[in-house]
C-alpha cells in the first residue's frame, strides 16, 4: 500500500515512476503468488500427491509380473527417475542462488551508494531506503527511519521466499511431468517385450494387455496433473507476462533516458537479468511439457513389437497410441502459451522499445 501511494505521488517524476513500477510489480506478483498458494493449498497438495502416486506406480507396477521376454527394466526406471530428480536439483540450485544474489545486491546497494556519496562530500542526500515507498516515520526521528528500514528488509526477504516457493513448485512439477512423459514413452515401447519370440503366446498376450492398461492409467494421471497445474497458474502467469513485458520495457527506457550511478546501473541490470531468467525457466519447461506430452509415429506404442501380438491387442495398442498423440500445453492467460516463442516475443517487445528510444 505504501508503494502504491509513492507510485501515485511520483507520477510527475519519470525516473521515480519507472523505479516504483518495477519494484511494485515484483512485490505485487509476490502477493498474488502467496494468495494462490494459501487459498488453493488443497489443490497444490493434490498435485504433490499425484507425484508420489505416479512414481510409486512405476517403481511397483503391480502384482502381475511386468517381466516378459527377459526385459526386466527396473534399473532403467530408477535411472530415469534419478535423471529428472537431478535436473530439478540443479535448476532449484540455480534459481535459489539467483534470487539470493538479487536480494543481497538489492538490499545493500542503497546503503553502499549512500556511503559512497558521503565520502565524496555530498552531505545533502536523504537517508537510503530499500523499497521506493512512502516513509512517513522518517520525519519524526532516526528510530522511525530504522523501523521503516526494518519493515522494508523483512518485506523483501519474505517476498523473495514466496517467489522461490511458488517458482520451484511450478518448475518442479513441469520437470516431473516431462520426466514422466518420457518414462511413459519408454514403458509403452516395451508393451510387446523385445519381440525375440516371433509367435503368439498366451503369457505375452496377458502381459501386453496389462501393460496397455498400466500405461493408460499413468497417462490419465499425467493429463490430470497437467490440466490441474494449468488451471492453477494460468491466470497469475498471464498477469506476470503482462507485467514482465512492461517491466522490461521500462528498464529499456531507463537505460536510454537516465543518467545512473554505478550502483543504480548494477541494481537495474541484475533485476532485469533476474526477470529474464525467471521468465525463461517458465517458458523453457512449459515448452518441454508440450513437446514431451505427445508421441509421434515410431515412438511409444507405435514402436512396440506388434509382430508378437494378436489383432485384438494391436487394436488396444492403437487406441492407446491415439490418446498419447495429443499434446498438452500450459497457458499464461487467455492469449499466451508457456513456450519459447512467447519468451522471444516478450524480449523482442522490450528490445523494440529500447531501439526506438535509442533513435531519439
Amino acid at each position: 500500500m505504501l508503494q502504491v501511494m509513492e507510485l501515485y505521488w511520483s507520477k510527475g517524476d519519470q525516473e521515480k515512476l519507472f523505479e516504483c513500477f518495477s519494484i511494485l510489480s515484483f512485490c505485487g506478483m509476490g502477493v498474488m503468488k502467496l494468495v494462490i498458494l494459501r487459498v488453493y493449498h488443497q489443490r497444490w497438495r493434490f498435485l504433490l500427491n499425484q507425484v508420489s502416486i505416479l512414481e510409486n506406480r512405476h517403481l511397483d507396477p503391480g502384482p502381475l509380473s511386468y517381466d516378459s521376454d527377459n526385459d526386466n527394466d527396473d534399473n532403467e526406471i530408477v535411472t530415469f527417475i534419478t535423471k529428472y530428480t537431478d535436473k530439478f536439483k540443479r535448476t532449484s540450485s540455480i534459481l535459489i542462488k539467483m534470487y539470493a544474489s538479487t536480494l543481497v545486491i538489492y538490499v545493500l546497494s542503497p546503503f553502499v551508494e549512500y556511503i559512497f556519496r558521503q565520502f565524496r562530500g555530498d552531505l545533502n542526500i536523504a537517508y537510503p531506503h530499500i523499497l521506493p515507498a512512502w516513509t512517513p516515520l522518517d520525519e519524526f526521528s532516526v528510530t522511525g527511519y530504522l523501523i521503516m528500514v526494518s519493515f522494508e528488509t523483512v518485506a523483501c526477504i519474505y517476498c523473495v521466499f514466496v517467489h522461490v516457493a511458488f517458482d520451484l513448485t511450478c518448475v518442479g512439477l513441469m520437470i516431473f511431468a516431462c520426466g514422466q512423459f518420457y518414462l511413459l514413452r519408454y514403458r509403452s515401447e516395451r508393451i510387446g517385450g523385445k519381440g525375440r519370440i516371433c509367435r503368439l503366446l498366451k503369457s505375452t498376450e496377458v502381459r501386453a494387455h496389462y501393460r496397455i492398461v498400466f500405461c493408460h492409467g499413468i497417462h490419465v494421471l499425467l493429463v490430470q496433473l497437467i490440466e490441474e497445474l494449468d488451471r492453477l497458474i494460468k491466470h497469475i502467469l498471464g498477469v506476470y507476462f503482462f507485467l514482465a513485458t512492461l517491466t522490461l520495457c521500462s528498464v529499456a527506457v531507463r537505460l536510454k533516458t537516465e543518467d545512473m550511478s554505478i550502483t543504480q546501473l548494477v541494481n537495474l541490470l541484475q533485476y532485469m537479468c533476474g526477470t529474464l531468467t525467471q521468465l525463461f525457466l517458465y517458458c523453457k519447461y512449459g515448452d518441454s511439457v508440450y513437446n514431451e506430452s505427445s508421441v509421434n509415429m515410431g515412438e511409444g506404442p507405435f514402436a512396440a513389437a506388434i509382430w508378437v501380438l494378436s489383432p485384438k491387442i494391436r487394436r488396444e495398442l492403437v487406441i492407446l497410441g491415439a490418446g498419447m498423440m495429443r499434446p498438452h500445453r500450459l497457458h499464461a492467460g487467455p492469449f499466451n502459451s508457456l513456450d519459447l516463442p512467447s519468451f522471444i516475443q516478450i524480449v523482442r517487445a522490450a528490445y523494440s522499445v529500447y531501439a526506438v528510444f535509442g533513435q531519439k
